[in-house]
């Protein structure tokens, strides 16, 4: 989640998209990390962090287990996210540094599969979209056409394999959706900074639909 977003509760379609990221990795198992990000990746904040994995004998009985699970991670990340929206800022947060968080993905996909070419990790960026600490796409009057070609200028790091999905983009601090022609441009620009990384899947939207 980033910095614009802090403020603002997820919304439903958003919540219930990190639900199902949750709950897969429950399911299938694996490790999480959710985070709050701001300026740089120096300023991330963790929400949660953890290995999950279901114990039981059966399928079946590991899949009961799943709600209570998935129930206790989701509740650490709002307890975590309530105490720092309530924290007062200095300022010394300020900016969103999307791009650096793709890149820590990267990072975070290298130390759990060091020299595996097989990829199971799943991204999911809360965010309005706004890049203002590499990419510059903060200006309302931004174009599709600029924010592409911005996108075909700057180094991306290598998500090969990986799902990768952008929901919030166009959204504003206070849950408004900004000018259509600004919003397309974002999600064009970040659509092609996506297929850049080498991502199986790319998704950019402003609401997700369906936990997706």
């Amino acid at each position: 989640m980033s910095a614009s977003r802090i403020k603002q509760p997820l919304s439903a379609p958003e919540s219930e998209a990190l639900r199902a990221t949750v709950r897969r990795t429950v399911i299938c198992g694996g490790v999480v990390e959710i985070s709050a990000f701001f300026g740089s990746v120096a300023s991330t904040v963790p929400l949660y962090s953890g290995k999950l994995q279901l114990d039981g004998a059966t399928d079946n009985a590991r899949l009961r287990r799943e709600a209570v699970l998935t129930d206790a991670v989701i509740e650490t990340v709002e307890t975590n996210l309530t105490q720092l929206q309530l924290e007062p800022s200095d300022g010394s947060t300020g900016g969103t540094d999307i791009l650096g968080q793709l890149s820590q993905s990267a990072e975070f996909q290298r130390q759990l599969n060091p020299g595996d070419d097989t990829s199971n990790l799943s991204v999911l960026l809360v965010t309005d979209g706004e890049d203002n600490a590499t990419l510059h796409f903060s200006d309302p009057a931004l174009s599709r056409e600029h924010a592409v070609a911005m996108a075909d200028e700057v180094a991306v790091p290598d998500l090969s394999g990986a799902t990768v999905t952008f929901i919030g983009v166009g959204k504003t601090g206070n849950g408004a959706i900004a000018e259509t022609t600004y919003v397309d441009a974002l999600k064009a620009g970040w659509t092609r900074v996506c297929e850049h990384t080498g991502a199986n899947q790319c998704i950019v939207v402003t609401d997700p639909a369906n936990g997706q």
